[in-house]
């Protein structure tokens, strides 16, 4: 049974195919500088086949020099457009709940004590108010201080192992009139709500963190939510969206999932269950 052939490596069979092509065009139309230049490429080559250095590489690098930018540029396109297999999600999803777990410890030490852990007398009682007057419960602002933590865990630790396949809080938007995805400008955002421009920003969606094609974050292959109940046992489950919203009735997981099109079922991670899809 043949074995399948690499895409970077098909790209470069073609490229080839269409120098190869091209020289010989050169040669058949007769004397002149365009038989010059394909008998100095046929010199090359031989010259090439003669040096151990030219065909003692392997794999995609086995390649003649004049062929190597090719090469390079097949090599650039197949980068682009790889997802992540199986086991790199699965062993993303592992180190997503370290940091989650690290983020609930080192919170609950810091603001409780140490082996201390706030009870639900304690998530419920109002500790501020926010700019608009607001009440801030211990629950929330604990949960946006494990959140801060694990984010920058998760940067720390994905940025070593897949650079380019992931990121961290984008802002998607689908244009509800043309159907498209794009992804916000940070800087655009965060002078939208400086200025109070809230309704700018309805309806967009902002994962925790997204893992998507390399260099891509428009091809998006999942999404994650990092949760942190305060003095709960129960499983974190996707919350609906309320009425006069432009998601109303529909789960946060239902919209991750169908509007940014992705292959994977997205997940709520929290330090007590782990995945949660």
């Amino acid at each position: 049974m043949s074995q399948a052939v690499p895409l970077s490596l098909r790209i470069v069979m073609l490229v080839a195919g269409t120098l190869l092509a091209a020289c010989s065009s050169s040669t058949a139309m007769g004397p002149g500088p365009r038989r010059a230049y394909a008998q100095s490429m046929d010199s090359a080559t031989s010259a090439c086949l003669r040096n151990p250095a030219c065909y003692t590489q392997v794999g995609d690098d086995a390649v003649l020099p004049w062929l190597s930018r090719a090469a390079s540029a097949a090599r650039t396109v197949a980068a682009t457009l790889r997802l992540l297999e199986a086991a790199e999600i699965q062993r993303v999803e592992f180190i997503l709940v370290e940091c989650a777990k690290l983020a609930n410890f080192e919170v609950n030490e810091r603001v409780f004590g140490e082996g201390k852990r706030p009870t639900r007398e304690q998530c419920e009682k109002v500790v501020r108010r926010d700019s608009k007057d607001k009440p801030v419960t211990w629950a929330m602002d604990l949960g946006t201080a494990k959140h801060a933590v694990a984010l920058k865990c998760a940067e720390k630790r994905l940025k070593e192992m897949i650079p380019g396949n992931f990121s961290v809080e984008p802002r998607y938007f689908r244009d509800p009139r043309t159907g498209r995805l794009r992804l916000l400008d940070p800087e655009d955002v965060k002078l939208w709500l400086q200025e109070g421009l809230f309704h700018l920003l309805l309806g967009t969606l902002v994962p925790d963190v997204v893992l998507h094609a390399s260099g891509d974050p428009l091809k998006v292959q999942t999404a994650y939510d990092f949760e942190f109940p305060c003095a709960s046992s129960k499983e974190p489950e996707w919350e609906r969206y309320p009425q006069d919203h432009p998601h109303q009735g529909r789960t946060q997981g239902d919209v991750y999932h169908e509007d940014l099109q992705m292959a994977v079922e997205p997940a709520r991670v929290s330090p007590g269950y782990g995945i949660s899809r």
